[in-house]
């Protein structure tokens, strides 16, 4: 028998599990991208050899998690960096610096960083004009061409280091996986629980049995989009290509089986609440639906999203074949209409969850 989690041993593991998720890839590549670079800038003849940490400065800026990310990255930042000292040389071969110039500068940079095409690497206009305008009054020109070409050379190392060791971000997609897969089973046994109660819950009940997969969804819609472009211009992307289309296929049924369950959540929560005129299950049809929902929970247990335990799909087929029975009694016995147009409706949602993923044999 296993013993149970202390308080400690249940901290230790989530703090494990925290480090685990750090990007500890990308911070190596990156640190080895910054060393290169700062030594390059060291022996680098000229005036530029006294500035050596814009070079590592570059890497940074460079690296992204994808090869073309990097490459765009690097060149936004680059026209920002040689935008920003435009307007510190424009500017200060007018005025000598003072609060009001600088002021200036910051204003002039942050309209001209606002362009769209920039993104975010926009900040680094008003910032590098700041550097020219206030470290570069000596000789502005020759600060210029070293600190922007030390960046230059610091990016273009940081993008073959990206190229050279490019990340694919396949583990934190599959926990992004994992825990819309959670969410999903968290959702239907407590609408199964909901629907085993002598009476339906009221509509401040329904909010207790209600999860909220939309945060985990959105996150794992971003990390398979994030595993896409990562995969571009990948040397790693056919090593790896079997893993990143099962997830991918994964991906894809799993969210098409949480967005199922969403539909089945609102139209149990509007139709089989207490205080309505007339309930869309009943007391005949409850437990048989919560039997259901019970079972295509342990199909959506069983597999990844992408595939299921014929067993489990099985029992999910069987469970659902006893609601439809129950159905068909309750017409016999002259239901109401609406009552049968409810569960019908749960009839084919939950059909539809079951066929989603395809069974593999073990």
């Amino acid at each position: 028998m296993t013993p149970a989690a202390t308080p400690a041993t249940e901290r230790w593991a989530r703090f494990r599990a925290r480090v685990r998720r750090l990007p500890w890839g990308q911070a190596l590549t990156t640190a080895v991208a910054g060393a290169i670079a700062f030594w390059v800038g060291a022996v680098f003849p000229g005036p530029a050899g006294e500035f050596p940490y814009y070079a590592p400065l570059g890497a940074v800026v460079a690296m992204s998690t994808t090869v073309l990310g990097s490459v765009r990255t690097s060149v936004q930042s680059m026209v920002s960096i040689w935008l920003g000292s435009a307007i510190a040389l424009a500017i200060g071969a007018v005025l000598s610096p003072s609060p009001a110039t600088v002021a200036l500068v910051i204003a002039a940079g942050t309209i001209a960083g606002s362009t769209g095409w920039l993104d975010d690497s926009g900040y680094w206009v008003p910032t590098a004009a700041l550097f020219v305008l206030i470290i570069g009054t000596e000789d502005p020109v020759a600060f210029v061409s070293a600190f922007g070409g030390l960046t230059l050379i610091g990016a273009a190392i940081g993008v073959a280091m990206t190229m050279l060791f490019p990340q694919l971000p396949l583990a934190p997609a599959e926990r992004a996986i994992s825990d819309v897969r959670r969410e999903v089973l968290v959702q239907l046994r407590r609408l199964a629980h909901a629907l085993q109660r002598d009476t339906p819950p009221t509509e401040t009940q329904w909010s207790d049995f209600l999860a909220q997969p939309e945060p985990a969804l959105q996150s794992m819609r971003a990390a398979r989009q994030l595993v896409l472009d990562a995969s571009r211009a990948n040397r790693r992307r056919e090593r790896h290509r079997y893993r990143l289309d099962r997830q991918l296929e994964q991906a894809a049924s799993l969210e098409r089986v949480c967005l199922l369950v969403e539909e089945l959540t609102q139209l149990l929560e509007e139709e089989e609440r207490e205080g309505n005129d007339q309930v869309g299950l009943g007391p005949e049809l409850r437990p048989p639906t919560a039997r259901a929902l019970l079972a295509l929970a342990g199909l959506v247990e069983s597999g990844d999203g992408r595939t299921a335990d014929p067993e489990a799909k099985a029992d999910a087929q069987v469970a659902l074949a006893a609601l439809v029975d129950q159905i068909h009694e309750v017409r016999v016995s002259e239901s109401p209409d609406d009552e049968l147009f409810t569960a019908g409706g749960i009839v084919t949602t939950i059909r539809r969850c079951i066929e989603t993923p395809r069974p593999v044999h073990r």
